[in-house]
């Protein structure tokens, strides 16, 4: 691809540019050689362009046959462009209905004496297991009933050390804290994170021990998977009880002796009801649409997820005869090929009718482990890194790509949770799921690698590596060159100077970098060799400083830097000259940032800087806010262990963009009365305020601030 010639240059000249004069004398043969290379390789591509303008009349025959035309482009680009952003809570919208099977669930609940009892609810995929579960579990009657509840999923690749954990930060309102909890930069064996399997169920049987808990465990695939965990749960006779919804009945009745609750197919008439529902909202639906619109549910086969889908899928038509008439034709097409499974029909009619622009982002899910609960703002900024969000005129692109997730909310391919009024995390059917990387497979677009297929040698441009990074760098044939993306979502590894050499030399075009859970415990001194990195997320609980090659990714839009194990290191050094980065969007980093070295006498801005935390106000970083540095920044996070805030609200109140300001202070003596008034006035102009006192965060409305002079 010319893309691959392009950038493969790019990062060798900007690796030349780099050394000495004697390095480069020395390299001189090597970039005459690397010149040739690449002059062959574009007379390639012009052969291959030649090739495709030959074939221009067949391309537009076959848009026009698929009726793909210029302005119906240009039409959907528009309304894309113009959509506002859609906010409700998702959640809701999937919960409607069920109503006589949660109470038949409930009563389950209620029934059979003060033993631990096991319940399950049984179906296969989309069947709305999980819709139900949640529903059961956010109902009164169960709220009122137990002492405490948690949830937990489990999926097709259990690991049972997260499984616990993910329990543990449900049961133990603490649960953060008791991480923190060790001395500063000690571990010890009683610690949450040093615990194996054992002492996690010990830990759990322990928090549930004299309470009337609520578990659910969803989507439970193997008896084994039970086996492991079912000792971390106490039979206290209490009047305790287990929610599993699972695939299989046998798993089912391996857990529980109880008659598992079966999930039916819905009928004709509530398949009609729900898409209706979705579809027309409450309108008025036409009366002419009524025989189309049951012939493609039909086509569900009662199969609530798929008439969910479709529902989404003609909600963003024009109701007309003339347009449903296409999707019944669709359907109609999928329906005649070999081997296509009922749920699979709409499923995949929902991907094909996307707009373009919409096609990647939702692909782009199938990444993630399966029931991953992924935060949202980060998946914004990896969509924008990744260039999936074009022509946005004056527009955000974050904002953009947030509206993009809204759009496949709608459509009912992407289910989010809403925390205080805004989309924190989303997840994606496992069916749907599913469908995400069988397309990826077949347009190229990732692989996912687990330890089923760590030998298959492929040549992927992103890849989610889903087992051990370091089995992996010992197994794999993959052919990384053209790597643009890479997310490590396997066990917690750390990741030292062997990981960091094969990272530097088999995947040297990377433009998102995410670590995952895994620690990082150093970072080379040539990083600034990843010349196209724009997105890098790393986990760290050894670094205290960043060599400043960091200034050599001029590509760079969004830092991600936190630590697993919070207080073990205090703060981290970053060069003050950070602001060459000027792509540079989000700066967000869980530890106490100083700026080291000699601040440039050029005012310079940082035009595209939105956020950026937890900066500590020190000489370096004074000089820099005094100066404007950060004109447009939105969110801002600073720590003044100086007292130097007094000499810097001058400066704050020229940023026009702030909406939300984060200060560290030591103690709240600290709050002179001219920083209070300051703080009041921007409260009043609708900036939110929070305040921290020793860690402890505390928010500040008018009066509480107004409260402390």
């Amino acid at each position: 691809m010319a893309e691959d010639v392009i950038d493969t240059f790019v990062a060798k000249v900007s690796i030349y540019k780099r050394r000495t004069i004697l390095g480069r004398m020395l390299r001189g043969f090597g970039q005459a050689r690397l010149l040739h290379d690449v002059a062959q390789k574009i007379d390639k591509l012009k052969s291959t362009l030649n090739e495709i303008r030959d074939n221009k009349d067949k391309y537009d025959a076959f848009r026009e046959a698929t009726n793909q035309s210029t302005a119906e482009e240009e039409e959907e680009k528009e309304r894309l462009q113009s959509l506002h952003k859609l906010r409700r809570d998702v959640e809701e919208e999937h919960v409607v209905g069920f109503v006589q099977d949660s109470k038949d669930v409930v009563k389950r609940l209620q029934e059979g004496g003060s033993n631990l009892k096991i319940v399950s609810i049984v179906g296969m995929g989309g069947l709305g297991k999980t819709t139900l579960a949640r529903k059961v579990y956010n109902s009164s009657m169960v709220n009122d009933r137990f002492d405490c509840r948690a949830w937990v999923y489990v999926s097709n690749e259990c690991r049972v050390k997260e499984l616990l954990l993910g329990l543990l930060k449900h049961l133990m309102p603490n649960f953060e804290q008791q991480r923190k909890s060790s001395k500063k930069g000690k571990k010890s064996s009683g610690d949450i994170n040093n615990m194996n399997e054992e002492e996690l169920k010990k830990q759990v049987w322990n928090c549930l021990e004299t309470k009337r808990y609520l578990v659910v465990v969803d989507d439970l695939w193997k008896r084994q998977d039970w086996d492991e965990v079912q000792d971390a749960f106490p039979d206290n006779n209490n009047g305790s009880r287990i929610l599993i919804t699972s695939r299989f009945k046998e798993v089912a009745l391996h857990a529980g002796d109880d008659v598992p609750h079966y999930l039916q197919f819905l009928s004709e008439e509530e398949s009609w009801k729900l898409f209706c529902r979705k579809v027309f909202k409450g309108e008025n639906r036409p009366s002419d649409l009524e025989t189309l619109g049951k012939q493609m549910v039909q086509s569900c086969r009662g199969l609530p997820l798929s008439v969910i889908v479709l529902a989404g899928l003609l909600a963003k038509k024009e109701k007309s005869q003339r347009e449903w008439t296409k999707v019944v034709g669709h359907v109609n097409w999928y329906l005649t090929r070999d081997e296509t499974q009922v749920k699979d029909i709409v499923l995949k009619l929902s991907y094909d009718n996307l707009p373009r622009a919409l096609k990647p982002c939702f692909l782009y899910l199938g990444l993630f482990p399966e029931d991953f609960e992924i935060p949202v703002m980060p998946l914004l900024q990896k969509w924008v890194a990744e260039g999936f969000i074009q022509d946005t005129g004056n527009r955000d692109p974050d904002d953009v790509a947030e509206d993009y997730l809204y759009e496949l909310i709608d459509r009912s391919l992407v289910a989010g949770v809403m925390l205080n009024g805004r989309l924190e995390t989303c997840q994606v059917h496992d069916l749907l799921r599913d469908l995400c990387i069988s397309e990826s497979k077949e347009e190229k677009v990732f692989e996912v690698c687990t330890d089923n297929n760590i030998l298959i040698p492929t040549k992927p441009r992103r890849l989610s590596i889903h087992s051990d990074m370091g089995h992996y760098i010992s197994s794999s044939n993959n052919d990384h060159s053209c790597i643009r993306s890479l997310f490590l979502f396997g066990p917690r590894y750390n990741v030292g100077g062997r990981e960091w050499k094969w990272l530097l030399d088999e995947c040297k075009l990377v433009r998102v970098l995410d670590f995952g859970s895994n620690s990082c415990l150093k970072i080379p001194s040539n990083l600034g060799n990843f010349t196209h990195l724009r997105y890098l997320r790393i986990e760290s609980d050894d670094i205290t400083f960043v060599p400043d090659s960091i200034l050599n990714l001029w590509n760079l839009q969004t830092i991600e830097w936190s630590n697993w194990w919070p207080y073990s290191i205090d703060s981290i050094s970053f060069p003050v000259q950070m602001w060459k980065l000027k792509h540079l969007r989000h700066f967000n980093v869980g530890l106490n940032v100083k700026l080291r070295g000699r601040c440039s006498e050029l005012d310079q801005k940082m035009w595209n800087l939105q956020t950026i935390s937890s900066l500590v106000l020190n000489e370096q970083a004074t000089s820099l806010i005094k100066k404007g540095t950060f004109p447009n920044i939105k969110r801002m996070e600073i720590n003044d262990d100086e007292d130097e805030l007094p000499n810097l609200l001058q400066s704050l109140e020229l940023l026009k963009h702030l909406n939300k300001l984060v200060i560290c202070i030591t103690t709240r003596e600290s709050l002179s009365e001219q920083v209070t008034h300051f703080l009041h006035n921007l409260e009043t102009n609708g900036v939110e305020v929070v305040i921290n006192f020793n860690k402890e965060k505390e928010y500040f409305h008018r009066a509480q601030i107004l409260g402390l002079c």
